[in-house]
């Protein structure tokens, strides 16, 4: 009598599991090649059986020699699940990198967080950290803390100072941005003198080198003089120095501001992917890029997406889509109020870029359109006190 084997058990997992599908008139037949070879089986229909793959792939053999039309189904076990991840290559691709992750666990960076001031951008930052290995995949045994804190403030004039504290995975950094007074450039000379550069009445003086020239509450001229350079010593004669410091002066300044009542605008009508990466703890695998020229009239978009935890710890695994829109131009117009809006927008941007430090004494503004009406007019006229000390040099005795 032939010993059956189990359909079932451990066997079932490791060969898998498959359903032998045969005529409802064959059904008799298969049971009968299925007691020849010893093989076991469940879950009996009218025509098919449940048994292991390999023993499905036996029967349906002899099946085949027997002119008997027998066909194996693959339902479950390891062979199946490897069938069915060939199909899946992402599946495959995530199932290693989350082994990477459970086995690195703890003992790796997963994600940077800074804080800095305004003086320090955070793209510097993080370049400034990644090149001292402060970066998302070191290893946070590699990491000595207060080496790194004290080589990125030496080496680095834009930090004047930087804190760098390792919590579980994540490296938390604040950082201040070096501040530094803008110093005005003295060409080369004997020495230098201060004059003014633009028209204003004098308020006041910080000086530093130099001599005075003109008094508070005098008038002056562009070009004027306002502190010199060559100083009389009484007992010793003249000489001459760099005069150094500032001269605040009751001045004015005129902006301008023209905004058409009609622009161009870009509608967009889709985008389209052109690269898709892996990210994986900093590095960037590109699987996918969108062949042929794009072109310079298209704006490419970079998006990385990344996984949160519950706590919102970033998880260094995510995509990098990099897309770009297709769009159609139209004309558009705005009303003269929105133009205004947008016109005193726009002085506002020229007086903070022009005027970082002067105190605004009053402001009086010009309202009209240009000449052929299609443009709203603003000028504002801007009276106030700033520094108008040019730095100018002087020869003693120059030889040609």
């Amino acid at each position: 009598m032939v010993k059956k084997r189990k359909a079932g058990g451990i066997e079932g997992l490791v060969y898998g599991k498959a359903r032998l599908r045969v005529d409802k008139n064959s059904l008799v037949d298969l049971l009968n090649v299925l007691l020849e070879l010893g093989e076991s089986y469940k879950n009996i229909s009218p025509s098919s059986v449940e048994l292991t793959y390999f023993a499905a792939l036996r029967a349906q053999k002899l099946c085949q020699e027997r002119k008997i039309n027998a066909e194996a189904e693959l339902l479950g076990g390891i062979p199946f699940w490897i069938l069915r991840l060939k199909e899946r290559p992402g599946a495959v691709i995530g199932i290693i990198l989350a082994v990477i992750l459970i086995a690195l666990g703890n003992r790796v960076l997963w994600d940077v967080r800074v804080d800095r001031n305004e003086n320090l951008s955070e793209a510097e930052l993080i370049e400034i950290l990644d090149e001292y290995g402060v970066r998302p995949g070191v290893f946070i045994s590699t990491l000595d803390i207060g080496d790194v804190q004290t080589r990125i403030e030496a080496d680095n004039e834009k930090i004047a100072w930087i804190s760098v504290n390792v919590i579980g995975t994540v490296a938390y950094v604040e950082a201040i941005g070096e501040i530094k007074p803008p110093d005005k450039e003295i060409p080369e000379g004997d020495g230098a003198n201060l004059v003014a550069a633009r028209d204003g009445t004098v308020i006041g003086f910080e000086v530093i080198a130099g001599e005075p020239i003109v008094s508070k509450g005098q008038p002056v001229f562009e070009g004027e003089l306002l502190v010199g350079g060559l100083i009389d010593s009484e007992h010793f004669g003249y000489r001459a120095v760099e005069a150094k410091g500032r001269v605040f002066a009751l001045t004015e300044y005129v902006f301008e501001a023209e905004i058409p009542y009609e622009y161009t605008v870009k509608i967009p009508e889709k985008k389209e992917i052109c690269e898709i990466s892996m990210i994986f703890f900093g590095f960037r695998q590109k699987f996918f890029k969108k062949g042929g020229f794009l072109g310079s009239e298209y704006d490419k978009i970079y998006s990385d997406i990344y996984i949160y935890s519950k706590d919102g710890v970033k998880v260094p695994v995510g995509i990098s889509v990099v897309s770009y829109p297709i769009y159609t131009e139209s004309i558009a117009s705005r009303t003269c109020k929105e133009a205004a809006d947008l016109a005193h927008f726009e002085i506002n941007r020229q007086i903070l870029a022009a005027l970082p430090d002067a105190e605004i004494v009053s402001k009086s503004y010009e309202i009209g359109e240009t000449e052929d009406a299609s443009a709203y007019r603003l000028v504002c006229r801007v009276s106030c006190i700033d520094d108008i000390a040019l730095p100018v040099p002087f020869y003693i005795n120059r030889s040609e």
